[in-house]
């Protein structure tokens, strides 16, 4: 029997960014921590998280300038958080994070060398990254997102980048991380179909109860077995000392 404990639901229907969520709170320990969220769309997931978590300040990056602009709006009376149009496969800032956060993020990364890369360079040592990527375009049964997935990536060779979604493949995706000098502090696997969708709208027990079941899978079945269940996956990386 999953026994359900009502944490705080910052994020309703995506177990992948709740778990980061919590982990991110554990981890901070009541420290004052400058997080920076790249592709952080309009940041609306935020919101609840800066609310209970007083020590924490926020910079939200996105090449989508009018998502900014809506992050922006909506965040115009918290202090603590900041946004920017910036594009992450360049140098953001040097040493200045203890966190990063990529949620639904790293399929949509044309470059992920110099994703990496400036990961790398904005985590202060000692910090922590959680690297989030999604498998449903690639399970999808529309047949024109389908079809989008080899297009996206032929438009990217002419620079139209916006588009772009090719799937992460999670070993090779760890050993570049692992060049780079990163170590690897966790890897979990999230959103178990058909869980996400049958869920969609339901209470705060029902939505509590699939988050702590797929705590109990992920700790009970071996990742090989649950990755073809699983629509979502975070790789958790730490800057050496």
């Amino acid at each position: 029997m999953i026994r359900v404990i009502l944490m705080t639901l910052y994020v309703r229907n995506n177990s992948a960014k709740q778990w980061i969520f919590e982990d991110l709170h554990r981890w901070m320990n009541g420290r004052d921590v400058r997080i920076l969220d790249l592709a952080c769309g309009d940041a609306r997931n935020w919101s609840l998280f800066l609310q209970e978590n007083a020590h924490a300040s926020l910079l939200g990056v996105d090449t989508n300038a009018a998502e900014i602009e809506r992050a922006k709006t909506a965040f115009h009376e918290q202090s603590r958080a900041e946004f920017r149009s910036a594009d992450a496969q360049h140098p953001i800032e040097e040493n200045t994070f203890h966190a990063i956060t990529a949620m639904s993020a790293i399929e949509h990364v044309v470059n992920r060398t110099a994703f990496l890369n400036t990961v790398w360079r904005a985590l202060m040592p000692g910090g922590r990254a959680y690297l989030n990527y999604d498998e449903g375009h690639f399970r999808s049964r529309d047949p024109r997102e389908r079809m989008m997935i080899p297009i996206s990536q032929l438009l990217s060779w002419f620079g139209i980048e916006a588009p772009y979604m090719k799937r992460v493949d999670d070993a090779a995706f760890r050993r570049a991380a692992e060049a780079m000098g990163f170590t690897v502090a966790d890897f979990r696997l999230h959103n178990i179909a058909p869980l996400k969708g049958l869920l969609k709208g339901a209470n705060d027990e029902a939505i509590a109860a699939w988050y702590a079941f797929e705590e109990s899978m992920g700790a009970n079945l071996p990742q090989n077995r649950l990755r073809g269940f699983a629509y979502s996956a975070t790789l958790v990386l730490e800057k050496p000392l």
